[in-house]
């Protein structure tokens, strides 16, 4: 069996751009968000350099030991 396979031309694009309008648009809306994202980087970069590296102990106070809760129909502890 033989089968002619013909080949389709590929589909025309849906959207061209030929003015280059839209790349311009995100490019200047690109420059200010990444100036932004840069400087809070920056600001998060220097803040944990900026850390102090021995962190106070911390007081945990012991478990208290365990007590049944006292209510109307448990027994009273003597």
């Amino acid at each position: 069996m033989a089968e002619s396979h013909q080949e389709e031309p590929a589909p025309a694009p849906v959207f061209v751009d030929q003015s280059g309008l839209r790349s311009r648009r995100f490019r200047r809306f690109g420059w200010p968000v990444s100036v932004v994202g840069a400087i809070l980087a920056a600001a998060m970069g220097s803040s944990l350099i900026g850390m102090q590296s021995d962190a106070p102990a911390m007081g945990i106070p012991p478990k208290p030991s365990y007590l049944p809760p006292r209510g109307p129909l448990s027994p009273a502890l003597p």
